[in-house]
């Protein structure tokens, strides 16, 4: 008879505790679905690898890397062209007391005629460049390509850190919740136990010390979900802010 009390006991707190995260899943969003035991979190987020291309696209210090990129790449078509600052075309009209234009013509009795221009208009490029120009555009064309390279390199160095780093998040977080579920159910039955013991010692079945042998193993069960949910939220946080995004926000397709 005892027995099959238990049974109905168990039975029942497990079954309102079914009802309870059901209503709980039922009213949060989605970020509290995804920080559930019993959501499996590796189901609901995109696989690792759509995860690593997100990453690249949203992370802070990725756009940094590729702005960085794209400023050295638009720094070598500048130095390809500073050599033009010494260049300079000019339109403009002049008179005065100089001649604007002088020269000698052939007159019609055979001689010659001098004849001067005060006025007119005026167009023409200046050139003014130095013996460095030419000398030393080449080298510092090539350093800018060289600078570019190096921005290319360090934008790959940081993503395949921003790839290691993500792995090490996702599994950690992945394996602290499968953790986490087995510790909540342990704690949950343990609830159990403990509610069967405590009616029990009520009853005179079992000693006070059976009772509290029943409670510690609660505590301890508490305890070790307690740690194991500390530890997965870590590893959520952490990959969330490695991605750039929340991960409420991502799905597997």
């Amino acid at each position: 008879m005892k027995t099959i009390v238990k049974l109905i006991i168990i039975v029942f707190v497990l079954s309102v505790f079914n009802v309870t995260v059901k209503a709980q899943n039922t009213r949060s969003n989605a970020d509290s679905a995804l920080l559930n035991p019993n959501v499996d979190i590796e189901e609901m987020l995109p696989p690792l690898d759509s995860l690593f291309v997100i990453a690249l696209k949203n992370n802070p210090l990725q756009k940094l890397e590729q702005s960085q990129a794209n400023a050295a790449y638009w720094n070598i078509e500048y130095v390809k062209v500073l050599w033009t600052q010494g260049l300079g075309v000019f339109f403009n009209y002049n008179f005065g007391n100089l001649p604007f234009f002088s020269g000698q013509i052939v007159a019609n009795n055979g001689g010659t005629e001098f004849i001067s221009q005060y006025q007119g208009y005026r167009a023409g490029i200046n050139i003014s460049l130095t013996v460095f120009d030419f000398i030393g555009r080449r080298p510092r064309v090539r350093q800018a390509e060289e600078l570019w390279e190096v921005t290319k390199h360090k934008r790959d160095v940081e993503a395949l850190i921003v790839k290691q780093t993500l792995t090490d998040f996702y599994t950690n977080m992945i394996g602290w919740q499968k953790l986490w579920k087995a510790r909540n159910e342990d704690m949950v039955l343990q609830l159990v136990a403990v509610g069967v013991a405590e009616k029990e010692y009520k009853e005179g079945s079992i000693q006070m010390n059976e009772f509290a042998r029943q409670r510690n193993v609660y505590s301890i069960a508490v305890a070790a979900d307690e740690e194991a949910k500390k530890n997965y939220i870590n590893f959520y946080e952490r990959l969330q802010t490695t991605m750039g995004v929340k991960l409420s926000t991502l799905k597997r397709k």
